[in-house]
């Protein structure tokens, strides 16, 4: 219990002084991976909270569609892939962060959008149609602060400088893109694969 007050003590410390907090994490070694790990999985719960019970006004996701498990799914896999992608790209480019520094670091980030969704979502429920501007701004806050650590951590643990870092986010981008296509080759591929025995196998059971 004293390791999980310690460890969350270290995670606001880091939102509100993210290259102090980013040094102690990398250098110090005060990340936790079982933090980071429980906030994604709250990233992806509070995404399903958010789509299922933002205020009917302003709720547009068409609900009688949506399952959790895609929601969670389309939430969190995105992060996982950013992770992926700049470990790979950074590996390249002589960046320090391991893999465990990228997961911890992006996974503290997320802690201003899990909050602002819960706001955003608690307020849409008791606010008017005028007021959205309200609901847009505290998105904005939620965004831009999570694109604010996300690019301090990523300084701090790879050790770059910002326009280095822009480059390799960037980069980063290309990576994940090209991630993409090779997945879905290797579905596209195993499909046929699967269709081309499918069709073997239907052709010897009538020949036999």
């Amino acid at each position: 219990m004293r390791a999980w007050k310690e460890d969350l003590k270290n995670l606001f410390y880091t939102l509100f002084h993210p290259f102090d907090g980013f040094f102690e994490m990398k250098f110090r070694k005060k990340g936790s991976m079982a933090l980071a790990t429980v906030l994604l999985v709250l990233y992806g719960l509070v995404s399903i909270f958010n789509t299922q019970y933002t205020g009917f006004i302003f709720n547009f996701f068409p609900l009688h569609s949506l399952q959790s498990i895609q929601l969670f799914l389309l939430e969190v896999v995105p992060i996982l892939l950013f992770i992926v992608s700049n470990w790979s790209t950074t590996s390249l480019m002589n960046g320090s962060g391991t893999i465990k520094d990228i997961w911890i670091m992006t996974c503290y980030s997320l802690v201003p959008l899990i909050l602002f969704n819960i706001v955003t979502t608690l307020l849409s429920n008791v606010i008017i149609l005028e007021e959205e501007p309200i609901l847009t701004a505290f998105y904005y806050i939620g965004v831009v602060w999570f694109c604010y650590l996300i690019f301090c951590g990523l300084c701090t643990i790879h050790e770059y400088t910002a326009s280095r870092n822009i480059l390799t986010l960037f980069v980063t981008l290309i990576a994940a893109i090209i991630i993409i296509f090779l997945v879905i080759l290797y579905f596209t591929l195993m499909d046929t694969v699967i269709g081309f025995i499918e069709t073997i196998s239907t052709e010897i059971s009538k020949r036999w």
